[in-house]
């Protein structure tokens, strides 16, 4: 395993979860634009905020190391909401489809958040964000594996 120590190295994985963290409230958003159920739409937006306020605070960790954020979304993401949108549209159960869409997005969120964690050389205060967003991540996940079964 190769640990990241180096300034630069710790500011590539945060901007790393940064840009997540921006694609996961996007996501969450279209996907509560997506759904036809209440409590679902409730849910997803209730996710999408979470996800702005891990942004907002890998911001400020980035700033304080001296980084400059990237407030942007990826490229692999946008192609994934947009194949979200074309699955739905043709989907019949288009709610389970996408539960099961935001399912899968937080299963790669979390394999992300336990690379940094392992192979980068953290503060503990940076560590304990870290620790805490990924819990958060994981109690959403158990959500979204329960309800693509019942959905």
């Amino acid at each position: 395993m190769n640990v990241k120590e180096t300034k630069g190295e710790i500011l590539d994985q945060l901007s790393k979860l940064l840009t997540l963290s921006h694609d996961a409230e996007k996501g969450y958003q279209e996907a509560s634009e997506n759904v036809k159920d209440n409590e679902l739409k409730s849910l997803f937006l209730t996710q999408s905020r979470q996800r702005s306020e891990f942004a907002i605070e890998l911001d400020r960790e980035i700033r304080a190391l001296g980084g400059e954020p990237d407030n942007g979304t990826s490229i692999a993401a946008d192609l994934h909401r947009a194949w979200i949108n074309i699955k739905s549209t043709f989907t019949s159960d288009d709610d389970k489809a996408t539960v099961q869409e935001c399912h899968r997005g937080d299963q790669e969120a979390l394999e992300t958040y336990n690379t940094v964690l392992q192979e980068t050389d953290l503060v503990a205060s940076t560590r304990e964000i870290l620790l805490r967003q990924k819990q958060s991540i994981d109690s959403a996940n158990s959500t979204m594996a329960r309800l693509a079964l019942v959905v």
